[in-house]
């Protein structure tokens, strides 16, 4: 790991935070500099943004719903947020549990918010969730609900703005009550809805040749999609405390896990372990300026958690991170703790 955190910075990370827990044991560490203007080091318990490990937590959000008996996972979406049909106008019912897990065929809104002004201006500028929802419904459904595993932020889009419909509060105060709260995540906060943690880690993105700072991009703010900024170590306390059923209930942990045949559960990627034959959950992100991963263990008693900044990444529309390196080395990290 120690020479993988060095590959990194020597390839255009600003910055590379670590921890990793195992055995009882912690391990943390931190390369690079914390912003490019003071070049002061970069620490282990840096914030950054976390940004699609944002969706495991509000997926975590919803389950407490449903065990409040506020929502039914096979409970129509349009049944809990009023004119999702008309806005988006799926080709069959949606349902709760097809967000959840990437089922419902909802189209991204990504591609029509890069393509909604200058790059600029969309880096910079705050954008609601019935903004992205409405995005997402400009773009044509290329699968039906239910027809399958399709990766699509909107779907996470569509969960904030139920969340806060029946709550009658902000994402940011759930999340904060129902997650955060609880397991003492004093450094993770939703972005937009608080000042960020101290000793944010700042990560670059060149958008139409000017350098500007991930740190601050309006667009983060609020996202249910990927809005949160962390820490490493809340990142493992987070998953720790969800995989032991010290935030929602077992069964709730059960039906986030999903069957041995699915690619994702509700909000939550898989892994082989190799240790126990089982898998490691967790999730990746990515973001301008910024990329992360979670995975930890099925009985949340070894994890690892990494956020990278980097130092000057080029905005391109529609072009997607290769992950694979990132993944081979965690689950290796992980594999080598058995």
């Amino acid at each position: 790991m120690e020479q993988y955190l060095q590959d990194r910075l020597a390839t255009g990370a600003s910055a590379v935070l670590v921890q990793a827990r195992a055995g009882g044991e912690t391990w943390s560490e931190a390369h690079g500099v914390k912003d490019q203007e003071t070049r002061q080091p970069a620490e282990p318990d840096g914030a950054f943004h976390i940004a699609s490990v944002t969706k495991p937590m509000v997926a975590a959000a919803v389950l407490t719903l449903v065990e409040e008996e506020r929502l039914q996972l096979d409970g129509l979406v349009d049944d809990y947020l009023p004119g999702f049909q008309e806005v988006m106008k799926p080709p069959q019912p949606v349902s709760v549990r097809m967000l959840l897990n990437h089922t419902s065929g909802m189209p991204e809104f990504e591609g029509p918010l890069s393509r909604s002004g200058p790059l600029k201006q969309v880096f910079a500028a705050p954008i609601t969730g019935e903004q992205r929802l409405a995005l997402a419904g400009t773009e044509q459904w290329e699968k039906p609900p239910g027809s399958g595993f399709e990766y699509s932020s909107s779907n996470y889009v569509a969960l904030g703005l139920i969340i806060e419909r029946l709550t009658g509060r902000s994402l940011s105060e759930v999340l904060r009550s129902h997650v955060t709260e609880p397991l003492g995540m004093d450094d993770t906060v939703l972005a937009g809805s608080a000042a960020a943690p101290s000793g944010m880690v700042h990560g670059y993105a060149v958008v139409d040749g000017e350098t500007m700072d991930g740190a601050n991009a309006g667009f983060h703010a609020g996202s249910a999609s990927g809005g949160m900024i962390s820490t490493v170590h809340d990142v493992n306390t987070f998953f720790s405390a969800l995989m032991q059923g010290r935030l929602v209930n077992p069964a709730s942990v059960e039906e986030m896990r999903g069957s041995d045949a699915e690619p994702f559960g509700l909000g939550l990627f898989k892994w082989q372990d190799s240790c126990t034959g089982d898998f490691y959950y967790g999730h990746l992100g990515g973001t301008p300026g910024y990329e992360s991963l979670a995975m930890t263990s099925a009985d949340g008693t070894r994890q690892l958690a990494l956020g990278v900044a980097h130092s000057a990444e080029p905005l391109v529309p529609g072009k997607t991170r290769d992950s694979t390196a990132f993944e081979d080395m965690a689950t290796k990290a992980l594999d080598s703790t058995c």
